[in-house]
């Protein structure tokens, strides 16, 4: 607490002095501007160092492998692969065909 007291009024004491002669803010204000320009020049420096050291390289690399270039989902109608089922599209069709409505309407229930 008493550390603090003493660091503010050291503050106050050296505004004071700063503000008493007006070549002293001239000079605060010229040591602010080149501070502030070697900041930015300083920043820049740095952008470019990193864009140069860890620049971006794009590379192209062509991977033939047979399993990334399916053309065709596995289950579609184009394909070889059968899916297993208990149910025949086709005999199903078959049996339907030779009946009636009213025969149909009997085993399909109410």
């Amino acid at each position: 607490m008493f550390k603090n007291i003493i660091i503010a009024v050291l503050v106050v004491v050296i505004l004071n002095l700063l503000v008493q002669n007006k070549q002293n803010v001239d000079i605060l204000v010229n040591d602010l501007a080149a501070t502030k320009n070697l900041v930015v020049d300083g920043a820049d420096y740095v952008k470019k160092t990193f864009d140069k050291e860890f620049s971006v390289h794009e590379y192209k690399v062509d991977i033939d492998i047979p399993s990334l270039n399916l053309q065709k989902e596995p289950f579609s109608e184009d394909s070889d692969i059968q899916e297993d089922t208990f149910f025949d599209q086709e005999s199903a069709d078959k049996a339907f065909d030779n009946l009636t409505e009213a025969e149909i309407m009997k085993r399909e229930g109410p």
